[in-house]
């Protein structure tokens, strides 16, 4: 009986000694008190278009300003886009030239024209002259005929050469086809326009009409801002020849090269973000209730062991964990922790990510 109760002093005694050092650590001058890694927000940039990389102006662990240029691409492309869609849009706001308006309008007038001819029919001074033309080609028709048949008898009698023979039946065979033409065209004139000629010289003349309208009244304000909408969608994708800095930031990974051949929207470089480094350390949760956001803290590293460098809580975490995290058995998870988020504030750059911190945090007023 006595080695029993002897035994559960003992154990009472090990686990407030722990209590007592656990405790300790963490409430070293009435304040909480934590360590860990200090870590940077990063931003991954690329281009939305991107392309073939032109020029490379800066180098990994170069700190860079807001707006500051990191790489730039071939833009020939884009910007022959550009200055078409910049003309467009403004033709379509100037409206059309009075040449333009006045070619439209002769355009208009021919193709009114040409339909009434076919509406109309040929004159008859026009078949008149088209008969004329079938009689004179008959009448050379019979001529070189018979040119042709005295020809052939003499060549036959050796008369004449059979080249004399030869050129006069290619005169009449040419003669021939002359009539058949005109006797052809003689004809169509005589029926007039079929209807689909008609039909068709009508759609012209009507589409010359429409096109003239348009021109006279000028755009209409939807194709004016198409037009503008277009050339705002292109100066945008202009603007991503260039990949820059959206805040001040030192370059962590930057692996191209000039003629590297980038896909769009692929990031091409990494930035922490200068201001924007913190450190993380865990609370037990007997102490969540001294936790609060903005709730400030002092900072200090390894590398500066004289310096103390501002914090402020900027984040707490609502669910709890058990620490040691990578720790899976029973026996050694016993403690729930609260992670706590803090925000160093460090103007002059000098805190940098992976390096060890103690964070102390002051009492919340």
């Amino acid at each position: 009986m006595n080695r029993k109760r002897l035994f559960i002093i003992l154990a009472v005694a090990v686990v407030v000694a722990a209590t007592a050092v656990y405790a300790s650590w963490f409430h070293r001058d009435n304040a909480l008190v934590g360590s860990g890694t200090v870590e940077a927000r990063n931003i991954r940039v690329g281009s939305k278009v991107g392309g073939r990389i032109d020029k490379v102006l800066v180098r990994e662990g170069d700190g860079v300003e807001p707006g500051q240029i990191l790489l730039t691409f071939d833009d020939k492309e884009l910007q022959a886009a550009l200055e078409q869609s910049r003309a467009n849009a403004q033709k379509a706001e100037r409206g059309y030239r009075p040449e333009e308006i006045a070619e439209a309008r002769a355009a208009g007038q021919q193709a009114k024209a040409d339909y009434q001819l076919r509406k109309n029919g040929y004159r008859q001074e026009d078949i008149d002259a088209a008969q004329d033309d079938l009689e004179r080609a008959k009448a050379d028709e019979i001529r070189t005929r018979l040119d042709f048949e005295r020809y052939d008898a003499l060549a036959k009698k050796d008369l004449v050469s059979k080249q004399q023979r030869d050129t006069s039946e290619a005169n009449w065979k040419m003669a021939l086809a002359q009539k058949e033409m005109a006797q052809h065209k003689y004809d169509g004139m005589q029926r007039g326009y079929r209807p689909e000629e008609i039909a068709s010289s009508e759609a012209r003349y009507l589409q010359t009409q429409a096109n003239l309208e348009k021109l006279e009244r000028g755009n209409r304000r939807e194709d004016i801002e198409q037009a503008k909408a277009a050339y705002a969608y292109d100066l945008a994708r202009f603007r991503e020849r260039q990949v820059v800095a959206p805040c001040a930031a030192i370059v962590e990974v930057l692996d191209v090269r000039p003629g590297d051949l980038i896909a769009p929207n692929t990031p091409v470089a990494t930035l922490l973000e200068k201001d924007q480094i913190y450190v993380r350390i865990y609370i037990p949760e007997t102490e969540f209730g001294r936790i609060k956001l903005g709730q400030r803290a002092e900072v200090r590293v390894d590398s500066f062991p004289n310096t103390v460098f501002g914090g402020e809580v900027e984040q707490i975490n609502q669910q709890a964990e058990f620490l040691p995290r990578n720790v899976q058995t029973r026996e050694e998870r016993v403690h729930q922790v609260f992670g706590v988020k803090i925000r160093i504030n460090d103007p002059a750059g000098r805190v940098l990510p992976g390096m060890t911190t103690e964070v102390k945090l002051k009492p919340a007023k």
